[in-house]
């Protein structure tokens, strides 16, 4: 029951990027913040509600984890915008102004477990103090992901989904996960 779960809640990040990447398709260039309709879905089986934890190590490096924060700091940079929280530990922007970037912390599943696309190539992916892993086509062929390990049992995932191309979505994902590795747990 347990790796279903855990399928699930996977194949539902991974349909939300799909989601995503599919509303910024049809967005225009218009200045402002988009107001998406949130998907509800969540990463998490334990409760987030008490600041206490309790649960086994592992996930605590992600307790507080901050996916804005993380986007907010790299953000200049980068030439982020339209940095908007989507979720529990989870929160997107647009890179470029065309590319969907999502960050999205995994506690308690590890880059083993990341569950590719039908069509998705999984590489190693060199970081300075992290293991990683690219994954090309996670939810559609202009789609692109690094997932980061944490610890042997959680991680941080930076997936993008652009307009144009795989190479696009992939560049985003690699320059956002650079860009906010040096400031993820170790």
């Amino acid at each position: 029951m347990g790796m279903q779960l855990t399928t699930n809640l996977v194949a539902r990040s991974v349909l939300a990027v799909a989601v995503f990447g599919a509303v910024l398709a049809g967005c225009s260039n218009t200045p402002g913040s988009p107001v998406p309709e949130t998907t509800g879905a969540t990463t998490s089986a334990a409760g987030d509600a008490g600041s206490t934890t309790t649960s086994a190590p592992a996930g605590d490096s992600l307790a507080d984890f901050d996916a804005c924060g993380q986007l907010e700091g790299v953000a200049s940079e980068l030439g982020l915008t339209a940095i908007t929280e989507d979720g529990v530990r989870q929160c997107k922007a647009r890179y470029a102004g065309t590319v969907g970037v999502l960050v999205k912390a995994f506690p308690e599943l590890s880059i083993e477990e990341y569950v590719p696309g039908a069509n998705s190539q999984i590489t190693d992916f060199p970081m300075e103090s992290h293991k990683a892993k690219r994954v090309t086509a996670p939810a559609s062929s202009s789609s692109c992901a690094v997932t980061i390990e944490i610890t042997s049992s959680s991680r941080v995932d930076v997936v993008s989904s652009a307009r144009a191309s795989l190479d696009e979505a992939c560049d985003a994902a690699a320059k956002v996960a650079t860009a906010i590795e040096p400031r993820l747990p170790k």
